[in-house]
This record gives C-alpha cells, sequence and structure tokens, in this order.
C-alpha cells in the first residue's frame, strides 16, 4: 500500500518543493506526514512546514561558498565538523548557533513576505541536545515557523575523519 505525501488540496495556492531526504524523523505534530518522506517515496512534493525544515537543513548541510553563483550560501558548520573541530556538546552548541545567523540570513533573503505561507517562512531554530558519540553527532532540532508551528528533527551525523 502506497502512502502519499499529502493531498491535493494541501497544496492549493502554495508553492511546493521536491522532497530531498528520506528517513528523516521529526517529533510533534505533522501536517502531511510524519516524517519528511516515507521510505521509497522519493521525488514527492512537500509544503508548509515540512518545505521549512528541509530548506533549514540544506542550508544548515551546505559548505559556505561551495555553491559557485552564490558564495553566501550555507554555513561554517559541516565545514568545521568534518575538520575535527567540534569535539564537545558545547563546541555543537556554539557552531550551531553560528550557523543559525547565517541560515536566518539566507533563508528570510529568499522569503516572500507577501505570497509565502506562514508555515513556510523561518522564525527561529534552537539545537534542544548535542551529542557527540564516537564518530556520530546526534542533534535535536527544533525550527519555528511564522505561523508559530514547530517541528523538532532527530538528526545523527556520522563524522567520517
Amino acid at each position: 500500500m502506497t502512502q502519499l505525501s499529502g493531498t491535493v488540496q494541501q497544496y492549493v495556492g502554495r508553492t511546493s518543493d521536491l522532497l530531498a531526504f528520506d528517513d528523516a524523523a521529526i517529533q510533534g505534530n505533522a501536517l502531511l506526514t510524519q516524517t519528511l518522506v516515507k521510505p521509497g517515496q522519493g521525488g514527492a512534493l512537500i509544503a508548509g512546514i515540512e518545505k521549512l525544515v528541509q530548506r533549514f537543513i540544506l542550508e544548515l548541510f551546505t559548505e559556505k561558498g561551495s555553491i559557485h553563483y552564490d558564495q553566501n550560501r550555507g554555513t561554517l558548520f559541516m565545514t568545521q565538523l568534518r575538520a575535527g573541530m567540534l569535539r564537545t556538546s558545547a563546541d555543537l552548541f556554539a557552531a550551531f548557533s553560528s550557523a543559525e545567523v547565517d541560515i536566518r540570513s539566507n533563508l528570510r533573503l529568499e522569503e516572500d513576505l507577501n505570497n509565502d505561507p506562514a508555515d513556510e517562512r523561518y522564525t527561529a531554530a534552537t539545537l534542544l541536545r548535542a551529542t557527540l558519540n564516537g564518530d556520530t553527532a546526534n542533534m535535536q532540532i527544533q525550527i519555528t515557523s511564522a505561523a508559530g508551528t514547530d517541528r523538532t528533527l532527530l538528526y545523527p551525523l556520522r563524522i567520517a575523519n
């Protein structure tokens, strides 16, 4: 039985985006599904808070300077993580806080206050928990939209040195 990421009515009057992440687990009430995409549904469309979460994660994981036509996109978070500069939970919190400033600026520059739905516009992100266990950084990130909706994303990152 195929599970779809939403209904056509959920996309009326919205822009949509292609879903990029498989098997990312979130906590909280989901407007469309309990995950960003169900297994085997790559290429699904998303909107609302799930679209905002994806935009945030893409920005966090894009290394600053890696997009040739827009050197300001992305953050230094992955660069610091890959270089082994983040060795403690405190380091993760500090790097995330610095990255969030860049993410906030970049996401708000691409948002249209007159046309984008409030649940797709960025307000804030908070790193609730962060731990380093061996070669894995585990993060729990809460992302809040301008509509006041939020999602808590659990994201484990394998670190290969």
